[in-house]
């Protein structure tokens, strides 16, 4: 697929996308492609340009460091609500994703480990309840996770699993207060120590 391309690096930040040649390389039809693509734009995977096409994001660090703060707003408020009303099935399955994760990092696998990666986040937020909070995460994080994974090495996907692994140890506690604070700690440590990236916004 066209976000496989974009996770696996095949296809390069910055980088225009033709459609006639996408499709032909994907054994796709143009219009199949038009809508993955629509679908990607939505989730911030690719930008149009006026006049000009579509072109797979590339942020800058300012960018990445504004939207980076923006989810940590968000996903702090999701994972509050989650580990309030967080199941015990719940919990076994963000555990198997964590588990999913871990087995990709150890084979830098990095579709297989965006995809778990994803489905962990997506598993919280829709704890929630609440499908706006949802939707506005699925459209942050979603480019910001894809422009890192690219650039990542293994040992920093192995880091991306203990983090995780703190974070469900967070909601375990089905103590809100410290649930966020587990999700804060782990999460800065992991971006300042990995990626150089320091938010403050609380």
């Amino acid at each position: 697929t066209v976000r496989d391309a974009i996770v696996t690096g095949k296809l390069k930040p910055g980088e225009r996308l033709v459609e006639q040649r996408l499709a032909a390389q994907l054994s796709i039809g143009q219009p199949t492609l038009r809508e993955a693509l629509k679908e990607l734009e939505h989730q911030g995977f690719v930008r149009k340009v006026a006049n000009k096409g579509t072109y797979v994001t590339d942020l800058t660090k300012e960018d990445f460091r504004k939207i980076h703060q923006i989810r940590m707003i968000l996903e702090t408020l999701a994972i509050e609500q989650a580990a309030r009303s967080v199941t015990p099935a719940a919990l076994d399955d963000l555990e198997a994703t964590v588990e999913s994760m871990d087995r990709a990092a150890r084979k830098f696998d990095r579709t297989t480990f965006h995809r778990s990666d994803l489905q962990f986040h997506n598993a919280i937020w829709q704890l929630t309840g609440n499908e706006h909070l949802v939707a506005a995460l699925e459209r942050v994080v979603f480019s910001l996770f894809a422009f890192v994974l690219v650039r990542q090495e293994q040992k920093q996907f192995l880091a991306a699993v203990r983090q995780h692994r703190d974070i469900l140890a967070g909601l375990r506690s089905r103590d809100a207060v410290a649930a966020k604070e587990a999700f804060i700690r782990s999460t800065n440590r992991f971006w300042e120590e990995s990626h150089q990236v320091k938010v403050s916004y609380l």
